[in-house]
């Protein structure tokens, strides 16, 4: 079992991303993780929010140690082509340590926000798949071809190439679904990430990817599951810590609570977090990718590391 942080970029300064990152890092955790948008979530959306992938590349040259990636990459931010090339840049950077999430998009208002057309669901996974490819390619071959739907590349050069070999491993967000995205995920990655907090919507998921993992005889399968967390050693301690992330996002307490229940949080003391992640490691989740509420404090990683991870490693 491995255990990443995730801090997304949204009210953080630079400086107090590259403190939690390193504190992540001398704590053990496995892997950190930046969000793709372009405004934070959640709350006062004028808060400060850094673009992930120059972000990720910058602390990619302050780290030593941690795997990385964002969690995930917007299928249509940024060409296939284009960010193959960044992407390559941050193996490199961080030699040899970018995991490469990828999905097919959500934030309907952000698209429009920010002038993007915003396709149907089933156009956005069939340019997921498109994109897939088209990365893929550029990273193995010396000269990469692809005329699909979506997107087209001629003899295109990726030099120089991600620093891992054959190519950074590469995992698909899915939050639903019953076929599609999972099976796309066996296909084309090398895995998937699941961020619904309902246990049974991931079941799902989960066992679809597998049966098509079983049919092509994949034994590899990597099955992530991406949460929020707000600890506490005492009722008082966790209090107090809904009451510091309300006034971080410029909400009540009473809409930070909703917030919490319909972005799946969990609440509660060590024992209550490793009962709740226990119930997902036993569908098949293998790694936990956890969004720490507690502002830059570092306190919560730390408890976390000494009375969760033990009990589920």
């Amino acid at each position: 079992m491995e255990f990443g942080i995730k801090t997304g970029q949204g009210g953080y300064s630079y400086e107090e991303l590259i403190k939690v990152w390193n504190a992540a890092e001398e704590l053990g955790y496995n892997s950190a993780w930046l969000y793709d948008h372009f405004y934070a979530l959640g709350g006062d959306k004028t808060r400060p929010c850094l673009e992930a992938w120059t972000t990720l590349a910058a602390l990619a040259a302050l780290t030593k140690r941690l795997k990385m990636g964002t969690m995930v990459t917007c299928v249509n931010y940024r060409h296939p082509s284009l960010l193959a090339k960044i992407a390559a840049t941050v193996d490199i950077v961080s030699n040899g340590r970018l995991i490469f999430g990828i999905g097919a998009g959500w934030y309907q208002e952000e698209y429009a926000a920010y002038g993007y057309t915003f396709p149907d669901t089933a156009t956005r996974i069939r340019q997921l798949r498109e994109a897939l490819i088209v990365v893929r390619k550029l990273w193995t071959e010396d000269s990469a071809s692809f005329k699909g739907q979506f997107y087209r590349i001629t003899n295109a050069v990726c030099s120089p190439k991600p620093l891992q070999k054959p190519r950074p491993p590469m995992i698909v967000g899915i939050n639903s679904g019953k076929k599609t995205m999972p099976t796309l995920a066996v296909k084309y990655a090398d895995g998937l990430n699941v961020t619904s907090s309902s246990l049974v919507d991931c079941k799902v998921i989960i066992n679809a990817a597998k049966s098509t993992a079983d049919r092509l005889g994949r034994k590899d399968l990597q099955v992530s599951w991406q949460g929020f967390m707000l600890i506490g050693r005492t009722t008082s301690e966790v209090e107090k810590g809904i009451a510091r992330a309300a006034r971080r996002r410029g909400v009540s307490e009473v809409e930070f609570r909703q917030m919490s229940l319909d972005r799946g949080l969990i609440i509660g003391n060590p024992d209550e977090c490793v009962s709740r992640l226990r119930e997902f490691a036993e569908i098949g989740v293998n790694s936990f990718i956890l969004g720490f509420t507690g502002d830059t404090d570092i306190t919560p990683l730390e408890l976390f590391r000494d009375t969760v991870v033990p009990e589920l490693r």
